[in-house]
């Protein structure tokens, strides 16, 4: 989700300032999305928005590592990963139509800016964000579902643990009674006359 949003406002902001920088990191993103270039360290979190304007970057570069690799690493359920794939092949789809607004922009032509915003404000744009969103909501409902069912397996293997401990007979050895003591038990000392 955050590359797709990342793309859509670096295409935006290119296409309102026309400042290149916009432009290359579109590219950089995609490129890091498809395993081209280094991975920032914890791109999943946030990153774009901490870039300063001098190109400064808030975390370094790791290895570069395609988004269908980490996916696969990760261990998502066959249906899942289906999910993840479709709304890949659905932001590169889109990807395509963002590069027609962009290359519109570079034309330089009457009208270009107004156009090329136009198309990135469309109903069709949109719908296409949508449709990038569905198999992404869909992934992160099977997630909650997969690790709320998880948790309650744990629980219950946990309580059933418990149960069996706090029942379960006592197999220390008996307590050995100590010697009598004359002061304290003066009934069992017997004294010679």
């Amino acid at each position: 989700r955050h590359s797709s949003d990342d793309l859509t406002r670096m295409v935006r902001t290119f296409v309102a300032t026309g400042d290149p920088v916009y432009r290359s990191r579109y590219q950089e993103i995609l490129d890091i999305r498809d395993g081209k270039r280094p991975r920032p360290v914890d791109y999943q979190n946030i990153y774009w928005d901490l870039v300063s304007a001098d190109d400064q970057r808030p975390r370094p570069f790791g290895p570069a590592k395609a988004l269908q690799e980490s996916i696969a690493e990760a261990g998502f359920p066959v249906t899942e990963v289906a999910l993840l794939e479709e709304a890949k092949a659905r932001s590169d789809a889109l990807a395509e139509l963002e590069k027609k607004a962009m290359d519109l922009m570079e034309r330089d032509e009457p009208g270009a800016r107004a156009q090329a915003t136009a198309m990135l404000h469309s109903a069709e744009y949109h719908q296409a964000k949508a449709g990038i969103m569905r198999p992404l909501a869909d992934v992160y409902q099977q997630m909650v579902t997969r690790t709320s069912r998880a948790v309650a397996s744990a629980s219950a293997r946990l309580l059933v643990q418990l149960r069996m401990t706090a029942f379960a007979p006592c197999s220390a050895a008996p307590i050995a009674r100590a010697a009598p003591n004359p002061v304290a038990d003066p009934v069992t000392t017997t004294t010679a006359s």
